[in-house]
């Protein structure tokens, strides 16, 4: 087996240990040992593996970007020492190999065979025991593991002298003592360990029972071995044994109702959260819809916005919820082995993108295809045709609806639900929102897998900026650090919908003194845009 270390990179600490004759590493998720694909960046989507040969582990390094290093030298091919250290690229991830053996478990002892036992000698019975007790006539070994009545089984003690008929009986090794435990549990020696012995069978399938079972089935036990159907002593020894059992078994019962206790007030906590929860959320939507209809100028605005910033409800696995949900719908637009966009689905074979990407794809010529996420490159669609909205221009002067669809040979996984015009309208400033897409370092077509980003909306506007009653104020600003492989990304509200596709992000100009001379220099603004996702209705119709 191989023990894989972490030492350096963000899973550093962690200890991974592999049973398999192939261990793979790198930043995608089908790899073995994964890195974590935004930090360990250094680390190639599939960048190693380790192959157990007849000669031992060998570590190749599969044509990686960044180079696999081992004590310091980078390598193609490397036998593996136990505690080699393990680089993936110059500044990346480091774990420590070690090698485990996987030890077969040994054979079971083999238990030694009991000692013959001396010959048996023909006693009379013992006077004054019942008949059940010793038989007349039998032989009892001379030395064997039997013990005297009163220590072979406690009833037969109650009201009967110890006999004086065996001596032989006290030369043996106190099996039948250690036995007798298990007798009060409902589990006697085996009958032919003794004649005045009453095997008592375990219930079918080793179930467990009640301390009242106990007791009865111990009773029916003394009445046959003694022939009476009410020995004496038997309602003292149900009562000592139902008292005993139940004293032992205190702390159990304590426990159980303990924990009993515990999931009813569980339970009970869940379902108020619930309740408040869907209370909140109503109450939310309300607001939304209310402020929706307000005019910019109203001075209620500030008041229901105050509100909406103190019921927004939190929902610690709502990203990875969405994530893994709509992750089939997400695709990456690449021309030959060069991706340069993000574009989902909104119908089965119907991607949204921006309009700018298209006007792209036509620029690059060739065959555009889509290329699912996470499909390892390997799910892929030709792109059949595309349209813009017909309102859009390319032109950098003014902002035009910058939408878009392409058509697809195939069906996706996945198709993202889309906002309904109410909760459109009521998408406001400070709203969380989500964007899944390629950032434009990870275009990598042979690898497509999607980053997911957290982000607030900073404001809605009309094309001009300007604050716009709700049919026209369609340009969403937001502050998610997208580059412009996350053009045609979905933007997700707090209910996992889409309101919008990101497009791109705003220019800002400084000036600046350089070489003595003042220029104007102009940088990408850390304030992101994208449309409103209603512009598609102009195509899709």
């Amino acid at each position: 087996m191989l023990r894989v270390v972490h030492t350096f990179g963000r899973n550093a600490g962690s200890v991974e240990l592999h049973d398999k004759r192939v261990v793979r590493f790198g930043r995608a998720p089908d790899n073995d040992v994964v890195f974590d694909p935004n930090h360990d960046r250094d680390a190639s989507s599939h960048h190693a593996e380790a192959r157990l040969e007849a000669a031992g582990w060998v570590l190749y390094d599969l044509d990686s970007r960044n180079g696999t290093y081992a004590g310091g030298q980078r390598i193609k091919r490397h036998p593996i020492a136990s505690g080699d250290e393990v680089t993936f690229g110059t500044k990346g991830p480091r774990v420590r190999l070690e090698l485990v053996d996987r030890r077969p478990p040994g054979p079971p002892q083999a238990h030694a065979a009991p000692p013959p036992t001396a010959p048996a000698a023909a006693y009379p019975a013992p006077t004054g025991y019942p008949p059940a007790a010793y038989p007349a006539g039998a032989a009892y070994p001379a030395g064997a593991a039997y013990p005297a009545p009163a220590a072979a089984h406690p009833a037969l003690a109650a009201g009967y002298p110890a006999p004086a008929a065996y001596p032989a009986q006290a030369a043996g090794p106190p099996a039948q003592a250690a036995a007798l435990p298990a007798q009060a549990v409902g589990y006697a020696a085996p009958a032919a360990a003794h004649p005045g012995h009453v095997a008592i069978a375990p219930p079918a399938g080793a179930r467990r029972v009640g301390e009242r079972t106990i007791a009865m089935m111990i009773s029916s036990a003394v009445s046959a071995a003694t022939g009476r159907a009410k020995p004496r002593g038997t309602v003292e020894l149900n009562a000592m044994l139902h008292k005993e059992v139940h004293a032992a078994t205190a702390g159990q019962r304590r426990t159980t109702y303990i924990l009993a206790s515990l999931l009813v007030v569980a339970l009970a906590s869940l379902a108020g959260l619930i309740v408040y929860n869907r209370s909140s959320h109503d109450e939310i939507s309300q607001l939304r819809a209310e402020l929706a209809r307000l005019p910019p100028e109203d001075p209620r605005r500030k008041e229901i916005e105050r509100r909406l910033g103190t019921l927004h409800p939190s929902n610690a696995n709502f990203g990875r919820n969405l994530h893994d949900r709509v992750r089939k719908g997400i695709f990456m637009l690449a021309s030959g082995r060069e991706g340069f966009c993000t574009a989902f689905a909104v119908r089965p074979s119907v991607l949204a993108t921006n309009a700018h990407c298209i006007t792209a794809a036509k620029r690059r010529g060739g065959t555009i295809v889509a290329l699912e996420n996470e499909g390892r490159g390997q799910i892929s669609f030709a792109v059949t045709s595309m349209r813009t909205h017909p309102q859009y221009r390319d032109s950098a002067d003014q902002l035009t609806p910058d939408i878009g669809v392409v058509s697809i040979a195939g069906r996706a996984a996945a198709v993202l639900e889309l906002a309904t015009r109410d909760e459109l309208a009521a998408a406001g400033a400070g709203d969380d929102v989500y964007l899944i897409g390629f950032p434009e370092r990870l275009t990598d077509a042979a690898n497509p897998v999607a980053t997911f980003l957290a982000a607030n909306i900073g404001r809605i506007t009309g094309a001009n900026g300007r604050p716009a009653a709700a049919a026209d104020a369609w340009l969403i600003q937001h502050d998610a650090r997208s580059t412009s492989g996350m053009n045609g990304s979905p933007i997700f509200n707090g209910q996992g919908k889409v309101i919008g596709i990101n497009a791109g992000g705003y220019l800002e100009g400084n000036d600046e003194t350089i070489s003595g001379q003042k220029t104007e220099v102009v940088k990408a603004s850390p304030y992101k845009f994208g449309m409103r996702i209603d512009l598609l209705d102009a195509i899709l119709r």
